[in-house]
């Protein structure tokens, strides 16, 4: 329950909260493909009558499959958002970062919040950054295998025809 803000008990005006989101926070999250990862998130929230205004800063890393070689390791994620949750009848997502909840709720979990911010902040190809010298950082012995394999695989003659079009 440790991302869970009671905001009806708290005044109007600026409160601060710092989150520790590790190993433990991944395996809470169902079908997560994030399995590791140490982040730190500073949350400010600014309290007005009607509206809930939390801005994030996300910083840490995560350790992730690459998608070249397979490989896992740690990428680092680094960023802000920011979220406007106002009061009305009912639950409903108006915008990316503009929610409305019910005006009787008088807390909020913002674990689900923060998992898609660190979703948000990967890249939609993930992999191995190059070193200094601009050489890939990638298994190289993962990849001779797939590439092993991937020629290996026998060509549907139709595609071969299809080339051949193309050519011409």
């Amino acid at each position: 329950m440790e991302f869970i803000i009671p905001f009806k008990g708290l005044s109007l005006g600026f409160h601060e909260f710092t989150y520790e989101v590790n190993d433990l926070f991944f395996e809470e999250i169902d079908y997560s493909e994030i399995k590791r990862g140490e982040i730190k998130v500073d949350l400010e929230l600014e309290i007005q009558e009607t509206m809930l205004i939390f801005n994030f800063k996300i910083e840490g890393s995560v350790e992730v499959d690459c998608d070249r070689c397979l490989e896992a390791f740690n990428y680092p994620i680094n960023g802000e958002q920011r979220l406007f949750i106002q009061f009305g009848a009912s639950y409903k997502e108006e915008t990316d970062e503009m929610i409305t909840i019910p005006k009787d709720d008088h807390e909020i979990n913002i674990a689900p919040i923060i998992y898609e911010y660190i979703q948000l902040l990967l890249p939609l190809q993930k992999m191995h950054f190059d070193d200094e010298n601009g050489e890939m950082t990638c298994n190289k012995e993962m990849l001779a295998k797939l590439n092993a394999i991937s020629k290996e695989e026998e060509i549907d003659p139709r595609w071969e025809i299809l080339k051949k079009l193309k050519k011409d």
